[in-house]
């Protein structure tokens, strides 16, 4: 969110200067690795217009950048026939039109060879679906913003952010720096920098492991989609190598302190995930190869946290993306500097209030 954020300011002729407490790329947050899911496929209807929207605005920076950034190799997901969010994400996709394609668990296998699912599944097809390049994605925003006047400062920690008489004062571990208006978009550590907001926000480790495949043709993205299962909410990716697929457990990990992670994948999980594939696709995993760890900022209701400080409207604040938020990045960084550069955005934002939890007695 940094990154994009970064990049719509300078693009809109803004001063500005982005600060990293680690090196750039750093594998310490949520946002590293390869490949991070795109989809459409919500059962709430203010996530799907604005994935909608966050899907135009990579089209359009792919288009300006020439650089492939999204790949949009659908998204398969099946559950048992009584799975209620099954039921409401079909609903929501009707409702906005996108495309999808339903069938019985058998007709799925049909169609996507791999898969052995049976007449007690239910499933969907969505093609306006896939995975973004999570790594090029971040590296291409800063290159961009870096190109259009934006500095960048890594490896350097943010100690305080203090009010001045006409702007913010925010100390690092490298000096001070004076700003008119500042966004933190701190991740797990975002409830540091402003605790009088009562978030209560709780941060989990969360695993990641990729299976070395026996058949490679079988899952390029060309005839291989993305994958989740709603019963589990266990989800897999193509082959974005031509050698391994990605598959993870959505939502299972421990809270953590962010700064005391532990970052090695434990065996348990690696068999546990290694079992879920053969349940559904017999033989297709191999061995497991590159696995690792990355942290969900998880809010109480799950939704994003985005706006400004209420008592310091100079201080505009974006986390709590609860393991969901990177395909929205685009599009958050573009409402962060509507925030910074107009003080109001035309988006629906009105449910990430960042004091609703402490209205809310929580």
């Amino acid at each position: 969110m940094g990154a994009s954020a970064l990049y719509h300011l300078a693009r809109r002729g803004a001063d500005v200067v982005g600060i990293e407490q680690f090196e750039l790329g750093h594998p310490q947050g949520s946002s590293h690795g390869r490949t991070r899911v795109f989809r459409t496929t919500y059962d709430d209807q203010l996530y799907v217009e604005l994935a909608r929207e966050s899907l135009e605005l990579w089209r359009r920076l792919e288009e300006d950048s020439n650089t492939k950034l999204l790949e949009l190799c659908g998204l398969l997901i099946f559950a048992s026939r009584d799975n209620e969010r099954f039921s409401r994400t079909l609903e929501e996709l009707a409702s906005a039109g996108l495309p999808h394609d339903v069938m019985d668990g058998l007709e799925a296998s049909q169609r996507f060879p791999t898969f052995k699912l049976t007449d007690s599944h239910q499933a969907f097809f969505a093609s306006q679906n896939g995975f973004l390049y999570a790594e090029r994605a971040l590296e291409l925003l800063r290159e961009r913003a870096i190109d259009q006047g934006a500095g960048i400062i890594d490896r350097c920690r943010v100690l305080s952010i203090e009010p001045q008489a006409n702007g913010l004062r925010v100390k690092t571990t490298e000096g001070a720096i004076d700003a008119d208006r500042v966004v933190v978009t701190a991740g797990a550590w975002l409830d540091r920098v402003a605790p009088d907001l009562d978030w209560t926000l709780d941060v989990t480790r969360e695993q990641k492991v990729y299976f070395e495949v026996t058949d490679p043709d079988r899952v390029s993205p060309e005839i291989y989609p993305c994958f989740c299962e709603y019963d589990t909410s266990h989800y897999g990716f193509p082959s974005d190598d031509g050698r391994t697929i990605k598959v993870a457990a959505d939502h299972v990990g421990a809270s953590v302190d962010p700064d005391d992670v532990d970052r090695e994948v434990g065996a348990d999980y690696i068999q546990q995930m290694r079992d879920w594939i053969q349940q559904w696709q017999p033989g297709l995993a191999a061995t497991a190869g590159q696995a690792s760890v990355c942290l969900y900022t998880n809010t109480p209701d799950n939704d994003f946290l985005i706006g400004t400080h209420p008592q310091n409207q100079r201080l505009v604040l974006a986390g709590g993306f609860s393991g969901h938020g990177f395909k929205f990045s685009i599009l958050v960084g573009d409402i962060l500097a509507d925030l910074v550069l107009d003080g109001h955005t035309s988006r629906s934002i009105d449910r990430f209030r960042v004091d609703r939890f402490l209205s809310a007695g929580h």
